[in-house]
């Protein structure tokens, strides 16, 4: 049985999201419900995200959520993400999506801040039949805590089952500019080598003392590998309810790679 999924994203910045969600549709064993998007201008991601549908045949509802707190729009909106779209596509209207009904056999994965999914905890009863959330953060100091620290706080008192992947097992799959390279075959790996090399420009901007960054790490492949039920991550268990990773298989690079060359 496909295992029921939802996916919350802040697709089109670093380009980690558009790898998970490429990887996710391809996989056959999940069933995606909806993908929603936040952090800053959610139209604009959400529109990234419908490019990536297209590229890929697919058509799953989309949510353009919440802009999030100023503070980290400021710190986190880089103004790059509206490179991923053509003149045309930024113009196209966008007709958002509703959020699905949650059942308890829906997994939540979480790969962006949780602004969110806090929202939806009072304004959608239904995602609190949620039994596990799968979310990319280790601690208050993980990039999609610290960016909305008080949702974070919000969806850590819920009696979920929160599987947590760490960046230091997140960094074991990363992808070299060589191996991007080598995805230039079809349009999905067109589109996400572009994404990718516009992303390793934007944090190499004005280093000068320092090594340039020649690869992008796959941290929210890592999270979505997880939700879907696949046994490449590792968790140790540190509470009643609370799981985090302890180790990745390499093997889920190579099955990455795989489904986007097989486009």
């Amino acid at each position: 049985m496909k295992q029921k999924i939802v996916i919350d994203t802040d697709i089109g910045t670093d380009v980690d999201d558009a790898f998970a969600l490429a990887y996710i549709i391809r996989n056959p064993d999940a069933d995606l419900k909806a993908v929603s998007t936040v952090i800053g201008n959610t139209e604009i991601r959400a529109k990234i995200a419908r490019k990536l549908e297209r590229i890929l045949q697919a058509d799953i509802p989309i949510i353009a959520g919440q802009r999030g707190p100023e503070d980290s729009v400021k710190k986190f909106w880089t103004g790059i993400e509206q490179q991923a779209l053509a003149p045309e596509e930024l113009k196209e209207p966008f007709k958002n999506s509703e959020y699905p009904e949650y059942t308890p056999n829906t997994n939540l994965i979480c790969i962006g801040p949780l602004t969110n999914i806090a929202l939806q905890l009072q304004t959608s009863p239904s995602i609190k039949n949620v039994k596990n959330i799968y979310v990319m953060g280790a601690s208050e100091s993980s990039h999609n805590f610290k960016a909305d620290l008080k949702a974070w706080h919000e969806v850590n008192q819920q009696p979920w089952n929160i599987y947590q992947i760490t960046k230091h097992d997140s960094e074991k799959i990363s992808i070299a500019k060589k191996e991007l390279e080598e995805l230039r075959i079809n349009p999905l790996g067109n589109f996400l080598y572009e994404s990718a090399i516009r992303w390793l420009n934007h944090v190499n901007n004005g280093w000068i003392d320092h090594t340039p960054k020649t690869s992008c790490a796959m941290y929210d492949v890592l999270t979505v590998s997880a939700g879907i039920g696949e046994d490449y991550v590792k968790f140790r268990q540190i509470s009643e309810n609370r799981f985090l990773s302890c180790d990745v298989s390499l093997d889920l690079k190579d099955k990455l790679m795989e489904r986007i060359k097989c486009y």
